[in-house]
């Protein structure tokens, strides 16, 4: 994870500029709106580890706050979203939480987020998503079950839903599910394109279409859900789960 409010902070070399360009804005007026409040600006996913395909990566970034937003930080934050969205191709590949410091875990604690999927600035429960991603090494597999709790929950939340943030929540399941699978295998973090291409040479051919077809759909950004895709992406979370359970059971000390 990297702060972006620091000005030593290292991007990735293969970044276009406008994208460099936009974080610096971001620094700045970000500062500027929530003054005080703002404890730090990181930046984690592809971004951080030389993975970012300029394709089809998101921007993932976190906003630490030292209390929840109030009504002019959340109006002037989502004004600058939609605002810049219209003048930078990057913004709308924004997946950006604003979290409460120390309740990062805390699924009671009032969180933002902006995502690809809405275009705006919408208020929701944390997650914690990208802090168990960073805590792997210390929090080990059971970090990676309850991920795996929330993809089941999410992909629960949306059957029947034909929307296009649905369609790609659901290629996004499938392959956090491959990365979780490599990560209970070998303790590390790689990103999506690197655990697929590790999980379609190492699981059952059973599950290949499933995983192709999440990564195509995830090119896509945009598409229809159907009822197949649903059970698909659920048979293989599941299975993923179980996989997970018997790795968690091998490495428990006789």
């Amino acid at each position: 994870m990297a702060d972006i409010l620091k000005l030593e902070m290292n991007l990735p070399k293969n970044i276009p500029k406008d994208l460099s360009g936009l974080l610096d804005v971001m620094v700045t007026d970000f500062s500027a709106i929530l003054r005080a409040n703002l404890v730090g600006i990181y930046l984690w996913g592809s971004l951080t580890y030389e993975a970012f395909d300029e394709a089809c990566s998101d921007v993932d970034c976190i906003g630490v706050t030292r209390r929840d937003l109030d009504e002019r930080e959340f109006s002037e934050l989502d004004d600058w979203l939609r605002n810049n969205g219209e003048h930078n191709r990057w913004v709308q590949r924004i997946d950006m939480r604003f979290v409460v410091d120390q309740e990062f875990l805390d699924k009671s604690s009032r969180c933002c987020g902006f995502y690809p999927y809405t275009g705006r600035l919408v208020r929701h429960g944390s997650d914690g998503n990208p802090i168990i991603w960073m805590n792997i090494g210390s929090s080990g597999i059971d970090a990676l079950l309850l991920e795996l709790n929330y993809l089941k929950e999410d992909l629960a939340s949306k059957a029947g839903d034909r929307s296009d943030k649905a369609f790609v929540h659901n290629s996004y399941a499938v392959l956090t599910a491959c990365r979780i699978l490599y990560s209970a295998h070998h303790r590390a973090l790689v990103s999506k394109d690197q655990a697929y291409g590790w999980a379609i040479e190492t699981v059952s051919p059973i599950w290949r279409a499933t995983i192709h077809g999440a990564r195509e759909n995830r090119l896509k950004h945009r598409g229809l859900t159907t009822a197949e895709l649903e059970q698909d992406a659920q048979r293989f979370v599941d299975f993923v789960a179980r996989e997970v359970k018997r790795e968690l059971e091998r490495s428990k000390p006789d």
